[in-house]
């Protein structure tokens, strides 16, 4: 039976299309684009007639960052995965010398993920769902270990580049039996997400053919039949935009360098960045060695973020790498022209040079990201005209075309006959 604690609403009414686990680790106040797909997709699949159920596992009661259908229940694993309170007491004491003790590194993981999967398997077991979608390299390798000792079908999605969510040195956990069995257990997978078809050529062959290529979309406040484009601010003050986690690989270091190079040249003109992360301290001393503490703010989250875009003029993107840009999807829609570098795979299938952005070398740096933020900052005109393109170039990432995709997946694993909708396109 349902732990009730740990549900905040519940409804189950009539025949379900199907039942489907939803799998993210950390879920409250979290307001990143995984997070915010996350709901998007349990709305959606809830509203296509799926009995979906939302899964997370934190130590926190703050709601989720991004609203969840009130129709859906939501299970917090946390107390469950924490009833064994001394068995997960001894393994963290085991594992305390890790890493300075390396050959600690399974006892480590296990003290991280054990209590988590066993949780996972226990709520697949009463759940019984037909497919298990997971978020997140922190969610996946234990859903694809409790979803094989359950049999249940599972989907892996990925909100990054694979070769920075699998290979990389420096994103998520560094522990080595993580970074191993996060690749190994792959071809435990039944469908493998990603948010390009580029992106399947990084996967071996043999895992190729379950590789599925679906971006995100926009959400329903950024449509262009309900987002009028009203940029309305002092005449006086122009606003720089940018959006984003504070951490490294986002490049608002880079930025801030740009930004000051600009800044004696373009007065009216302030840089506000939006987002919380570890960086925020290391950019705030920048801003103060720059003495920028008045133009350049560090503004935190928000939820009116869709008021930030309409409030500003030029939206910046200085990622060295991303996997899809949902900041930069937001921008455009909401008429603001896009700078980013050229060598984010993300922003070059977004941003058309001269035709709703400017690209900028990567490789030149911090000077490259001036030279084209100063063009538009000085010429209204061109940052009036690709403004105008900005939000027909994105309509093609709608909500029905997220929605047919993800039920053309989801049927299939339910072994239902398939829809009339098009299908996710597959990547051979």
């Amino acid at each position: 039976m349902q732990d009730r604690s740990d549900v905040w609403y519940s409804t189950r009414a009539g025949e379900a299309r199907g039942r489907v686990l939803l799998v993210i680790r950390l879920l409250a106040g979290r307001r990143g684009g995984a997070e915010r797909v996350y709901a998007e997709l349990a709305d959606v699949l809830r509203s296509a007639g799926y009995d979906v159920t939302c899964v997370h596992c934190d130590s926190s009661d703050e709601a989720p960052g991004y609203a969840l259908p009130p129709e859906v229940p939501v299970i917090n694993l946390y107390r469950r995965a924490n009833r064994r309170g001394a068995v997960n007491r001894l393994l963290r004491f085991m594992a305390r010398p890790y890493p300075r003790v390396a050959v600690l590194a399974p006892l480590a993981w296990l003290s991280r993920n054990s209590a988590f999967i066993r949780a996972l398997a226990d709520s697949i077991r009463e759940t019984r769902p037909d497919a298990l979608i997971s978020f997140l390299p922190s969610a996946n390798t234990p859903s694809l270990i409790a979803g094989r000792l359950c049999g249940v079908k599972v989907v892996i999605t990925n909100h990054g580049a694979p070769e920075h969510d699998y290979a990389s040195q420096t994103r998520w956990d560094q522990n080595p039996v993580d970074r191993w069995l996060r690749f190994r257990v792959l071809w435990l997978a039944d469908r493998i997400q990603v948010l390009s078809p580029s992106f399947a050529e990084w996967f071996p062959p043999s895992l190729q053919q379950r590789v599925v290529s679906i971006p995100n979309c926009l959400a329903g406040e950024f449509e262009a039949s309900t987002a009028p484009l009203t940029h309305s601010h002092p005449s006086h003050e122009r606003a720089l935009i940018a959006v984003g986690r504070l951490v490294p690989e986002k490049g608002y270091a880079q930025l801030i360098d740009a930004f000051h190079s600009l800044a004696e040249r373009f007065p009216d003109w302030s840089l506000r960045i939006y987002g919380e992360g570890p960086e925020r301290p290391r950019l705030a001393a920048q801003i103060q060695r720059c003495g920028l503490g008045e133009r350049v703010r560090l503004m935190g989250q928000t939820k009116e973020i869709r008021q930030v875009y309409l409030a500003g003029d030029i939206f910046c993107h200085p990622a060295a790498h991303e996997g899809f840009g949902l900041a930069m999807l937001e921008a455009l829609a909401c008429g603001l022209p896009v700078v980013a570098f050229s060598e984010c795979q993300a922003a070059g299938e977004l941003v058309q040079h001269a035709h709703n952005g400017l690209l900028a070398s990567q490789a030149a740096g911090p000077a490259a990201l001036a030279d084209a933020l100063g063009l538009l900052m000085s010429d209204a005109g061109l940052r009036e005209r690709l403004a105008a393109m900005a939000p027909s170039s994105v309509t093609r990432f709608n909500r029905e075309t997220f929605a047919a995709s993800w039920c053309a997946v989801v049927d299939a694993l339910c072994e239902h006959q398939p829809t009339k909708q098009p299908p996710a396109r597959l990547v051979a």
